[in-house]
Formats: structure tokens, sequence, C-alpha cells
């Protein structure tokens, strides 16, 4: 399949790509070190800018969030707040082993007119429901988000693969990652390493009045992997993206993935 893979360039400039452009990720909503026993207040948001929510997605449904904790799965409820513009959910940590915190915005449809309007669906769907109109291209789009919560200095398990289609992977322990200080992850794309992918960073108060801005942007290698120098302390997300002409009856596939950390 032929593949573009890059950071930050949502298809088209029609309504279109407002179905993409927002970012989707999990968030502590404080900042400190948990412990066994602490319930952590978590925000999910929807955004162009980082940290603030910008948008409530509906339906609730499109959004799985769930806690990784030795070994166990537990489903988050979320709980929009209209006034952030975020759901809001919490988790209370079972014991000091590290959790993970999975977000995956659930695929969806849409196809883009040659009038420049759009309509949400598959191909057929909505060619049937709008037989007055010509379909320019059908897309499908997905979105993924990790945060490491509560990471240990002796931890190995962040390098393990969740299997999300489009994933970032620490190589380096979030529980060292420091101000100055190396940092480096890998891409994968269906388990496999993605090289020439353009991935960046960003961390929370960093030119948070323009859309979609990172502080630092790098290539992966072949091995998917990619290093930064990390400048600042506070929540730091690592982002990448993916385009390719995706399964019969799509013409583009679109996916992001985010990976989210704490550097003290």
């Amino acid at each position: 399949m032929m593949k573009k893979a890059y950071l930050a360039v949502f298809l088209g400039i029609t309504a279109a790509s407002i179905a993409g452009a927002h970012e989707f990720f999990v968030i502590p909503r404080e900042v400190r070190d948990y412990k066994s026993g602490d319930t952590v207040p978590l925000s999910v948001l929807s955004t162009h800018y980082f940290m603030v929510g910008e948008e409530i997605e509906t339906p609730a449904t499109v959004n799985q969030v769930y806690v990784l904790q030795s070994g166990v799965k537990t489903s988050l409820p979320l709980t929009p707040n209209q006034e952030q513009l975020v759901y809001e959910t919490s988790y209370t940590l079972k014991d000091n082993t590290p959790a993970v915190l999975v977000g995956n915005r659930l695929g969806a449809y849409y196809c883009l007119f040659t009038d420049g309007s759009y309509a949400d669906g598959k191909r057929d769907e909505v060619a049937k429901a709008n037989p007055q109109k010509t379909i320019a291209r059908s897309h499908f789009y997905a979105k993924f988000s990790k945060t490491y919560l509560n990471p240990d200095p002796q931890d190995t398990t962040y390098k393990n693969s969740l299997g999300q289609t489009l994933e970032i992977v620490p190589l380096t322990n979030p529980a060292q990652i420091a101000k100055g200080k190396n940092a480096e992850f890998q891409v994968l794309y269906q388990g496999r390493p993605l090289g020439n992918a353009e991935v960046s960073a960003t961390y929370n108060g960093y030119d948070p009045k323009k859309e979609n801005r990172y502080a630092l942007t790098e290539t992966t290698k072949q091995s998917g992997r990619v290093r930064f120098k990390i400048i600042q302390s506070g929540i730091w997300l690592v982002r990448v993206s993916d385009t390719r002409r995706g399964d019969p009856g799509v013409d583009v596939q679109e996916l992001a993935a985010i990976v989210v950390f704490t550097v003290k």
C-alpha cells in the first residue's frame, strides 16, 4: 500500500478535515506522585489547543478509555463537562504497580463530496443517501492514546506494545525521563516499525494560543526509533500520524497516535 506518514497535516482544506483535526488524549488533572489507594482525576480531551478541551465529541461511545494495571483492564465511565469541554473520569490505583491509561477514538468513516461538503458513513451508504452528489474521496480515521500515570524506575513493561494499529512505544522508562535528557520512542504500524515518519513533541504551556503547535519535531529511522531532548518539566505528549490508502472502499486512511507522560 502507498503510505505517507506526517505530523499535523490533515487532508483537504474543506470542512471534511474537521473530522480528523482534533487531537485525542487522556491527561491527569493534577500533576503529582500517585500511590496505591489514590484516586486520580482524569480528563479526556479532543482539541487543537494543548492542554485545553475544545470539543466534546458525540456520541460519547466513540471514546473508549480504560486503565491497564497489574494485567487487569478496567473500563472508565466518561462524564461530559460542558463548561470545560472535556470528558471527566477517575481511577483509583489498586496498588503501586505502573498504570497505563489507554484512549481509543474508535474508527469512523466519512466521505468528501466534490462540492466541498461531507457526510459521515461508508462510501456505499453515503452514495445511496446522496444520489445528487459525487463523492471525491472516502475516508476512515481513528486515534490512539496512551498515558503513563505512575511509572516505576524498575519497571520494564513500559516497552510492551498494546497492539494499537498506530502506536508510540517509549524506549526510555517514563519514570526516568528528565529535563535536559534525551528520551527515545519507537513508532509502530500494525506492530511493525514505521520509518520516515515525522513525530513531534510538546509540553503543557507551549504556545497555547495557536492550533496544533509542537515544540520539537524529528523523523523516525527505519527502525521506527526517534529521540527528543526534553527541554521543560510538566506534562508532555509525543504525537505521530499516518495517512495511506485504506481497505477496499476507503480511499484515505488517517490514523494518529499520542503518548503522554510527566517530566518532573
